[in-house]
């Protein structure tokens, strides 16, 4: 019987979404395979790096200074969460 192990890398790292836009930014999540090395994953010219998707970053100005810290914190875990439990039922 023969075991393979599969090792992803997920990555995320907030980003402004354009320069004429003002203040949008986002946090574009990416998947790549775990055993590539950083000077290849960092080449956009290589693709080894593929877009999952953007989690939204929000000011969250409806809310007090005490409560937005942490709300963001949860909103962000939430989506990554999201994103993530759709590759759960992908595994035999």
């Amino acid at each position: 019987m023969t075991y393979e192990k599969k090792l992803f890398s997920i990555s995320s790292d907030k980003t402004q979404l354009s320069r004429f836009s003002g203040d949008k930014e986002a946090w574009p999540v990416y998947i790549s395979v775990g055993n590539i090395a950083k000077s290849v994953c960092r080449q956009t010219s290589k693709c080894a790096m593929i877009l999952l998707g953007y989690i939204p970053i929000t000011k969250l100005e409806c809310l007090s200074e005490a409560t937005r810290k942490d709300r963001a914190y949860r909103l962000f875990h939430y989506c990554m969460s999201y994103i993530l439990g759709l590759f759960s039922g992908l595994s035999s």
